[in-house]
């Protein structure tokens, strides 16, 4: 059996074990050293990535599939892992949390997340999900001595378990209406058993995987853990979760709905539009009273997950392909709001967005770039994110779902008014009397950097970025 297919996953899963066991020796003044191991290590899973054959080699039994969807998909979760780990240095080290072990979760987590984009069966995606899922839970509530950590754990843990559940459930009927587990093969047969007496069930499986999946990425009825989950995780966690675990599950979307069940597309696709406006409704309108900014990027998020569903509803490559480039919009735009949250949080200003007033004179920098990448949600112009909403509003207009694009735009100007309140708060409102010093650390001051290039790049270059965006959604609707 060729290994040589995950070598990727197998580099980073070894050295998240190597992590485990060279923590309990290293001293708490030699922990950051495990970090640069890790950070050593996701780097070699990109130079790995990178050297591997794209041309749809199927292998290890055609459980897994080297295409351009998984290309991109691999670089997406490895450069947010990367962003994660340099900003996640200081956060640990001034809470004295176990460097080495948080940078082991974080190799698993993502391990599962790369699994998951390479599957080309069942089995393996759902194995890729267990890994992330698991890896995920023991993140969120890494923080021993605050409770709210340990509620947040929990709840993410009831929750996907639940929708793990779901999902299983719904993946077995599936196997058992077509006798197999290939992702592939899977569209054929459930149109041919459309066709028989149990016909039913079909619609029953495909419902149950995509309300599990709905699950995993928070999209409304279904997002209602993920505002108190990420309140309470670890801040850099809630970065990672946004972008790599809602990624994860993006791509584990793709593969089953565009290729595995293409035939049905027409019945999908309007259950995933309508899906997609009530989600990026219920994120933005319910974000607009938060006063909590990690609580308030929750339903942010829950809002951009709406958009990026709109693009998968359309059911064509550009479609799809612009789905792709939204995500790269939104990696850059979330962690780089993040890391001015820990830069923030880490001088023991909290988290509230009052704490955020006066930034723009104690911190211009800080306060430009936040402002920045609130920009890029919002989607104005020279922005990451408005090429993104520009090719999703595109798309959803050739695929005669124009009123899917209404949504958008609408969704898009009522989001204008919680980004606006926090970057009020920092330009207009006085600088408190007890504020103190803030400074990002080296690490974070490196991610930041990186975030802000990506999201003027992708607003001001796009092309190339649409052309592999493109690339990697070539095969996937078929």
């Amino acid at each position: 059996m060729d290994f040589g297919a995950v070598w990727p996953e197998i580099i980073l899963a070894g050295v998240g074990m190597l992590l485990v066991l060279l923590d309990p020796f290293v001293g708490a003044k030699r922990q950051r050293a495990l970090g640069y191991l890790a950070v050593g290590g996701i780097v070699a899973a990109g130079i790995a990535t990178l050297f591997e054959p794209r041309t749809g080699e199927v292998a290890l039994a055609g459980m897994v599939i080297l295409d351009p969807l998984s290309l991109f998909f691999r670089l997406l979760f490895l450069s947010a892992a990367l962003l994660v780990t340099l900003f996640s240095f200081g956060f640990l080290q001034e809470r004295d949390q176990d460097v080495g072990e948080f940078m082991a979760l974080l190799c698993f987590a993502t391990t599962g997340a790369m699994v998951m984009a390479i599957s080309w069966d069942i089995i393996s995606l759902y194995v890729g999900l267990e890994l992330l899922s698991i890896s995920s839970y023991i993140l969120v509530a890494f923080l021993r001595d605050e409770r709210r950590s340990h509620e947040a754990g929990l709840k993410y843990l009831l929750n996907g378990a639940l929708a793990s559940a779901l999902l299983l459930f719904g993946l077995s009927l599936i196997y058992g209406l077509t006798g197999t587990t290939a992702i592939p093969v899977l569209g054929r047969q459930l149109a041919a058993a459309l066709g028989h007496p149990y016909g039913g069930i079909v619609w029953l499986a495909v419902g149950l995987v995509l309300a599990a999946l709905a699950f995993k990425i928070a999209a409304a009825p279904f997002h209602l853990w993920a505002p108190d989950a990420y309140e309470g995780a670890p801040t850099p966690v809630t970065g990672y979760l946004m972008v790599v675990a809602e990624s994860a599950g993006f791509a584990a979307l793709i593969r089953l709905v565009s290729t595995g069940m293409g035939p049905l597309s027409t019945e999908w696709g309007i259950w995933l539009a309508g899906l997609a406006i009530l989600t990026m409704t219920v994120g933005n309108v319910t974000a607009l009273w938060q006063q909590n900014i990690k609580r308030m990027l929750a339903y942010s998020s829950v809002a951009q997950v709406g958009y990026i569903l709109a693009g998968i509803a359309v059911a064509t490559r550009g479609g799809v392909g612009s789905t792709l480039f939204y995500l790269i919009a939104y990696l850059f735009s979330t962690l780089g709001c993040f890391a001015v949250i820990i830069a923030l949080s880490a001088r023991g200003h909290g988290e509230q967005i009052a704490d955020y007033a006066g930034l723009g004179r104690r911190r211009p920098w800080l306060a430009g770039l936040l402002t920045l990448f609130f920009a890029s949600y919002v989607g104005i112009p020279a922005t990451a994110g408005f090429m993104g909403k520009l090719g999703l509003i595109g798309a959803a207009i050739h695929g005669d779902m124009a009123w899917l694009a209404v949504g958008i735009a609408v969704n898009s100007a009522i989001s204008i008014g919680y980004y606006w309140s926090v970057a009020r708060t920092m330009w207009i409102d006085p600088v408190p009397e007890a504020a103190g010093a803030i400074r990002a650390s080296a690490g974070g001051s490196i991610s930041l950097v990186l975030s802000a290039v990506g999201v003027v790049l992708l607003g001001l270059v796009p092309q190339m970025f649409f052309h592999l965006s493109q690339w990697a959604s070539a095969g996937v609707i078929r």
